[in-house]
């Protein structure tokens, strides 16, 4: 059970799809990889062989995004870590602090 989890990264998500250009036809994987604890979650009405919608609200400490195999954003929030199109924005306070 992931609901309820004590550690801030107890739960990992990893959201994978892909668009394609309706110009071109090049197709564009992505990735969003997401670590957290769930802090609601909504079972909502569910009874055997009907569809049934679950809403989750996630607390999240860690968020990764990447495009065709390149990673875009990377945020640590525990850590520090900021990266944005390869620059680690948080890198100068990190050293600051002794990180």
């Amino acid at each position: 059970m992931q609901y309820g989890a004590v550690t801030h990264n107890a739960v990992q998500l990893r959201f994978a799809g892909a668009y394609q250009n309706d110009d071109t036809a090049e197709v564009t994987a992505v990735e969003i990889v997401v670590r957290g604890r769930h802090k609601e979650i909504e079972m909502g009405s569910a009874k055997m062989a009907d569809k049934s919608d679950q809403k989750y609200k996630t607390t999240c400490s860690y968020y990764k995004l990447i495009i065709n195999g390149q990673d875009i954003i990377e945020i640590d929030f525990i850590n520090g870590v900021e990266i944005v199109g390869g620059i680690d924005r948080r890198a100068e306070l990190r050293a600051a602090i002794g990180m």
